[in-house]
């Protein structure tokens, strides 16, 4: 009896795979750059500046709370002025500014001092004022008079003087309440034209 000839072995095809290659990136797999937490439908994810690579996306939310605690309108690494959207909210409406233990230690200490000081400078006009007026309705308006004059004035100068400073400082602090109770919608940034040099001659971080 004649042997059969073994069959040739059948070539197994390879499917494609599924998985994408270690040069690819997964469109899903993309972060933001500030919780680190992926995209979803209520917090999509934008890429607001010229940084690419990881640092390329961000929630709208997290940027715009970053934006609001720094009082920042420009991307910090790549130096892009962010495309923004503001609009101060109703004044019944805004929020308490948020402010660590020692900030908050350091406005109610100075303010209790500026009330203190107020009342001590007021009153100390009003009797010097009385005083005055009874001296002069007496007749006796000797050099202790223009004394007390010279002094009240030096006082009332350095007051106004230290006022301004310390106003200075709540001015800044009205500022970044205003500022954490603005509306900010940010924009993707424009897709630059190939070739074209980007903002401020920078290169896209990686």
């Amino acid at each position: 009896m004649q042997q059969q000839a073994p069959a040739p072995p059948v070539q197994q095809q390879r499917r494609p795979s599924s998985q994408p290659s270690n040069g690819q990136t997964n469109g899903n797999g993309d972060m933001c750059r500030i919780c680190h937490c992926e995209a979803d439908a209520e917090n999509p994810l934008i890429s607001p500046c010229y940084c690419a690579g990881s640092l390329r996306y961000v929630h709208q939310a997290c940027l715009q709370q970053w934006i609001k605690s720094s009082d920042t309108r420009c991307c910090e690494l790549c130096k892009f002025d962010f495309i923004m959207h503001t609009k101060i909210k109703p004044f019944r409406k805004w929020e308490k500014l948020e402010m660590s233990s020692v900030e908050q230690r350091k406005v109610l200490c100075s303010i209790t001092f500026h009330v203190v000081a107020i009342t001590c400078v007021v009153w100390s006009l009003y009797v010097l004022i009385d005083r005055t007026a009874e001296e002069m309705r007496e007749g006796n308006l000797d050099w202790p008079f223009w004394t007390k004059l010279i002094v009240v004035a030096i006082g009332f100068t350095g007051g106004l003087v230290f006022m301004y400073v310390q106003c200075k400082m709540y001015v800044q602090l009205f500022r970044r309440w205003r500022a954490f109770n603005r509306v900010i919608y940010v924009q993707d940034a424009p897709v630059p034209d190939k070739g074209a040099a980007l903002p401020h001659g920078r290169r896209p971080r990686r």
